[in-house]
């Protein structure tokens, strides 16, 4: 989830993980994740405690120029810089402040002033019905 995260915002120019659920889009395959919130070196570990067949995935590696490799070594750069940066990552991806982002479009969808960030008064019922009261709770913290 983080490395697809930072290959979207490098690459991309998107601020876009990819999701524990969703649809493929043929619309035909039904994806879970149960994992997402793991680090891969935790799941590896546990693999080999548990004596788990570890299948190797040759198609990605085996691509010319392939960026995610990169990004792994910048995510273990940022770990050697701060031993929690992975877990802060991740937790940012599921604790995202619309107030605090540029795009105007998700303030506006979020009942915000798509300029200001603040909660437009005549739209603060649906706010809180359709975000829910914490974030409420956490504009008003951040006056």
């Amino acid at each position: 989830a983080m490395e697809t995260l930072l290959l979207n915002m490098i690459h991309g120019g998107q601020m876009k993980g990819m999701p524990a659920r969703y649809t493929s889009q043929r619309g035909s395959l039904g994806v879970l994740r149960p994992l997402i919130a793991s680090f891969e070196e935790d799941i590896a570990k546990f693999a080999q405690y548990k004596q788990f067949p570890i299948l190797p995935c040759n198609l990605c590696s085996n691509q010319a120029n392939l960026q995610r490799p990169q990004v792994k070594l910048l995510l273990s750069t940022l770990s050697s810089l701060n031993p929690n940066a992975k877990r802060n990552v991740l937790t940012a991806m599921q604790n995202v402040r619309p107030t605090h982002l540029l795009d105007a479009t998700l303030r506006e969808a979020c009942g915000l002033d798509p300029v200001t960030g603040q909660i437009q008064q005549d739209r603060q019922n649906e706010v809180s019905d359709a975000i829910g009261a914490w974030m409420i709770q956490e504009y008003n913290n951040d006056e």
